[in-house]
């Protein structure tokens, strides 16, 4: 398709680029997004120009460094940072145990960490392993029902002269709420203390700039909101703190021994990334990236709310229905998180599978529950897999409720 004159309307054009939808209602991209066919192509093209030329051959190698350069350009055009600040892992989780491993820690540091074990595991288990492995203090702040936080609490433990780090997720994976990450930004900068973000939920899905947050490390995937393959990730190391980082591996182009035989690391992004990348995943993840920057995040968010809306208001009519999350657009995503009454969310999820419809069980705060159904479609949902999606739930609701 052309995407040059997409449309927010053109969603039976978009449909038709991503295979899922001819089978699936598939409205799990909190946890992976499907790949359009564009993406599954410039996988397999690149896979078959090596097959055919020897991945060794200088065209493939002046290709991948070509690739991996216009790559980091538009990765920077998306969160709105320089190119070089650019470095590939395999994951978000890779991107936040860079920052969690390579800062030389103190017995007198402390982290401060939103939620505690009701932020995601994989921005929440690298620092408590490391308030263990160096009796690191964790900072763990109190939340309420949305998953939002005192500000002022923030402000507080960042006071303190041995606040080193403050770190969270930018949108929740469990209800879908935008945490007030600039205000956040405000107050690591006031203090002087770095601040790394997990932008797994966020990026691709609502606009993420890291100089207006102000955040020193962000780490986020490919393969949910961008559309991209598994196995690649993105992590954003600001310049200016690269020096705070020892790099968690090291090898060929990432450092050099000088005739004094001392060890000396090159800059971002060689200094964090050495040995062969995902490059496959790297030619599907350029891809992906630019589907999505022809559409433009300002128009796949004002599509994916008008999905969340629809769904949000019609799962209300469902007697016995627990909604959470916020009720304020601006400062949520797409992600739909509810319960029914009476019924297991495992036999909701398993029950909406059998149909055809694909959503997720996931931890919850609010409501004294501690799991939910999750939905979280993207922009190439339509309004019909609403209907059929929240028609399924009544029969649900009526037959086991």
């Amino acid at each position: 398709m052309d995407y040059h004159d997409t449309k927010e309307n053109d969603i039976d054009l978009i449909r038709k680029d991503f295979p899922v939808t001819k089978k699936k209602i598939y409205m799990n991209c909190g946890s992976f997004a499907p790949m359009p066919l564009s993406t599954i192509k410039s996988i397999t093209d690149f896979l078959l120009r090596c097959s055919e030329e020897g991945p060794d051959s200088t065209s493939v190698q002046e290709y991948i460094t070509s690739l991996m350069k216009e790559l980091r350009v538009n990765l920077s055009r998306l969160i709105n940072c320089e190119p070089e600040e650019i470095i590939f892992t395999q994951s978000t989780t890779e991107g936040i145990n860079y920052v969690a491993s390579g800062i030389e820690w103190k017995k007198s540091d402390a982290i401060i960490s939103r939620g505690g074990l009701h932020e995601h595991y994989a921005n929440y288990f690298p620092w408590f392993n490391i308030s263990k492995k160096f009796g690191v203090k964790l900072e763990e702040i109190r939340i309420n029902d949305k998953g939002f936080f005192d500000l002022d609490k923030i402000d507080k433990l960042a006071k303190n002269k041995n606040a080193r780090l403050i770190t969270l997720s930018h949108v929740l994976y469990n209800n879908g709420a935008i945490m007030p990450v600039e205000e956040v930004g405000e107050i690591a900068k006031r203090h002087q203390i770095l601040y790394s973000i997990d932008a797994a939920q966020s990026v691709g899905t609502i606009n993420v700039d890291v100089r207006r947050i102000g955040c020193d490390f962000l780490a986020f995937p490919g393969f949910k909101w961008i559309c991209g393959p598994s196995g690649i990730g993105i992590f954003y190391c600001k310049k200016e703190s690269a020096h705070w980082l020892i790099p968690k591996y090291i090898g060929g182009e990432s450092a050099i021994i000088t005739e004094e035989k001392d060890l000396v690391y090159m800059d971002s992004p060689q200094k964090f990334q050495t040995g062969f990348r995902n490059y496959p995943g790297i030619a599907g993840l350029s891809s992906s990236i630019n589907y999505l920057q022809r559409l433009g995040v300002n128009t796949i968010r004002k599509m994916n709310m008008k999905i969340a809306n629809e769904l949000v208001q019609e799962l209300r009519r469902i007697p016995g229905i627990s909604i959470f999350g916020p009720e304020e657009e601006k400062i949520r995503s797409s992600i739909v998180s509810f319960t029914i009454d009476s019924v297991n969310p495992k036999t909701i999820v398993s029950s909406l599978e059998e149909k055809g419809i694909i959503v997720a069980e996931r931890d919850i705060v609010g409501g004294g529950k501690k799991k939910a159904v999750r939905a979280s479609p993207h922009f190439f949902n339509d309004l019909n897999e609403v209907s059929t999606f929240v028609q399924n739930m009544k029969n649900i609701q009526n037959i086991l409720g």
